[in-house]
This record gives C-alpha cells, structure tokens and sequence, in this order.
C-alpha cells in the first residue's frame, strides 16, 4: 500500500514539531498529528482514537506517535487502525 498525501505531510509535520511536541507533552502521551498540525493528545491509544473519532478525523490517515519516544530516522509509520 503506497503512502498518501497526507500521510507525507503528518510525516513532516511530525519531524518540524518533534522537540515542541517532547517539550509539551509528557513523556509517552500519545500525540496525533493530522493535517500537518497536532490534532489530540491522550494517554493511550484506545482514548485516542474515540477522540479522533469524535473529532471526525479519519485515523487511517492520522500519524500516532509518543511524546519523547525516540523513532528511527527510517521508519515505516503505520495508521492506528492498521494495529487493531
């Protein structure tokens, strides 16, 4: 499955605003980043993605990640709904 559009930008979006989002957010709190900016925060993935939901975001799209979780400069992001 290729990469979407806006899955490039949530990737760059997430690189500009990796430190501000260390800085922000507690260490292992789970950030969304949908339309090149944060979209939701929570402490786990389940709350997550009712609060993406809730917000009409679509997930499949949406990049998860964790605040001060160091991640491979190459790595393959995968969508929440592709971990359920």
């Amino acid at each position: 499955m290729g990469i979407s559009e806006e899955q490039r930008v949530n990737e760059a979006a997430y690189r500009r605003l990796k430190e501000e989002i260390n800085q922000t957010y507690a260490p292992g709190r789970f950030v969304a980043i949908a339309g090149g900016q944060v979209a939701a925060d929570a402490e786990s993935m389940d709350r997550l993605l009712v609060l993406l939901k809730e917000r009409g975001k679509n997930s499949a799209e949406v990049l998860v990640v964790q605040a001060s979780v160091e991640y491979p400069e190459e790595v393959e992001f995968f969508s929440p709904i592709d971990l359920l």
